[in-house]
């Protein structure tokens, strides 16, 4: 009866969390995947994107997020800024791009995905994660990622400059 009862819980919890999973969206990295997009050529076509930044203020960028125009998808960038003047958008991405890496955490481009695998648009970032969460079939939320690697694990003072060897 104990075995049964057991192995019951166990069953009852992964069920649990395989659905309760199922609502959330992800992020796949470009190069693994074969994709011909890189983030100089989303900064060339800005103007084709919905684009917003996260982090901490326009000194410390966390992440752009390119959000296709065209395209019948959604995304709610909750406590994300939005970004409307191209030298803004050079400068949020040159300070992601000089973000020494810490880790497993270094500047990268990320298509965002929704549960259902459709891609809802494109994430520059340090981290190798964001939070996305399915509202509707066409809607997902991105929640803020508040801090870059280099302040929330190494507390330095900002992005430093590569220095050449």
């Amino acid at each position: 009866m104990k075995k049964r009862f057991g192995a019951l819980l166990v069953v009852a919890g992964l069920v649990l969390t395989v659905t309760g999973c199922a609502s959330y969206g992800y992020v796949r990295s470009q190069m693994v995947y074969g994709n011909r997009i890189t983030v100089q050529g989303l900064v060339k076509d800005w103007q084709d994107y919905t684009i917003y930044f996260a982090g901490h203020g326009r000194g410390h960028p966390s992440a752009v997020l390119f959000e296709p125009k065209d395209d019948d998808r959604v995304i709610i960038a909750d406590r994300w800024w939005k970004v409307e003047k191209y030298e803004i958008l050079i400068d949020l991405v040159d300070s992601i791009q000089r973000q020494l890496p810490i880790g497993f955490y270094y500047p990268r481009l990320l298509e965002l995905l929704g549960p259902d695998n459709h891609r809802y648009g494109y994430v520059f970032t340090s981290w190798d994660h964001v939070v996305a969460k399915r509202i509707d079939d066409r809607t997902v939320v991105v929640y803020d990622l508040p801090l870059p690697p280099y302040l929330a694990i190494d507390g330095g003072d900002g992005p430093r400059e590569r220095r050449p060897r």
